[in-house]
């Protein structure tokens, strides 16, 4: 499989799937209880897959993914002009973006923070790479994590950022 084929695939994988919404704006989840990255089970589980990674059709965003295990997974997704998701030890967080710089392209920045109602913020920084229809990789990526009590997690990440019509 040539690298555009991958892409393409990688590119439907992620932003073909039917989408599921959480909580409306504004207000807040039972799932998005405190999160405390100092507790032994957010160490020990990181960063966990999102249920959901796939961008809602007539959107434009981002999602990133580490690795877990061997097998890569989707740990963030951002919907431009929306929320953005994470799932931190097994906890859904909701986050809303509150600052950013750096190139852009498709409603993402190079450095983006979120925070959430419980304090959690989210800083997020990857290079846009190489292109394909419809979007670009997101390379050399970096998810840090910060709780209410200053506890921090980094995770490296990469990506892709576009539009799904």
């Amino acid at each position: 499989m040539n690298g555009k084929n991958l892409a393409i695939g990688v590119l439907a994988a992620l932003l073909g799937a039917c989408a599921t919404t959480g909580t409306q704006s504004g207000s807040r989840s039972d799932n998005n209880a405190a999160v405390d990255l100092a507790s032994e089970a957010a160490g020990a589980q990181g960063l966990r897959p999102l249920t959901d990674a796939a961008l809602p059709g007539k959107a434009c965003g981002m999602v990133l993914w580490t690795l877990e295990g061997a097998r890569p997974a989707a740990v963030f997704r951002f919907v431009s002009d929306k929320k953005a998701e994470i799932n931190i030890a097994g906890k859904p967080v909701t986050l809303t973006r509150s600052a950013y710089d750096g190139a852009a392209g498709f409603g993402i920045f190079e450095r983006q923070t979120f925070t959430s109602e419980e304090g959690v913020t989210v800083d997020v920084s990857a290079r846009f790479g190489l292109g394909f229809e419809g979007g670009a990789y997101l390379e050399n990526g970096l998810i840090k994590v910060r709780d209410a009590n200053g506890w921090s997690m980094v995770a490296p990440t990469a990506g892709i950022a576009g539009c799904k019509n």
